[in-house]
């Protein structure tokens, strides 16, 4: 789950880096070194066919992750419609139960990861909605979170 987020957290960063290169390739492109030589072996346009690669290859990496979220998304909203369900029935009691546990984990993972947020309202929020839908406090601590986390999905 580190790696993860330690891969999306180097994807951010280094995506407006990545796009200045390429505008600066394109716009350097006249005074680029070899480019005699890229230009006899592979044709006039091409930084252009490049920087269309580049482009092309990071739209499906965008795309990938829209589906990867869509289905993170839709999982939280699953958990938290199961919960609505489950309170109703059970009358405000714990958060464990009938909820579709793979859509639980789901909720919680996403909840987790809010944990670490730099904005104060979306910690407070996340642990709130953590709180009610796991049933127990384990304080604002994320790796407290993902220990809980790792104990649910053996």
């Amino acid at each position: 789950m580190k790696d993860v987020a330690k891969f999306e957290n180097l994807f951010r960063q280094a995506t407006p880096l990545f796009l200045f290169g390429l505008l600066l390739a394109v716009a350097l492109e006249p005074w680029l070194p070899y480019r005699d030589w890229l230009r006899a072996t592979f044709g006039d346009d091409v930084v252009l066919k490049v920087a269309v690669l580049f482009l092309i290859g990071y739209v499906l990496l965008l795309w990938g992750e829209t589906l990867r979220l869509h289905g993170l998304l839709t999982g939280l909203l699953e958990a938290f419609k199961a919960f609505g369900r489950e309170q109703g029935q059970t009358g405000g009691r714990s958060g464990r139960g009938k909820a579709n546990p793979k859509a639980r984990i789901e909720a919680a993972r996403l909840l987790i990861a809010a944990l670490a947020s730099d904005d104060a309202s979306v910690r407070a929020t996340s642990h709130h909605n953590l709180v009610r839908l796991v049933g127990q406090d384990l304080g604002t601590d994320p790796a407290a979170w993902q220990a809980w986390l790792a104990e649910q999905e053996k």
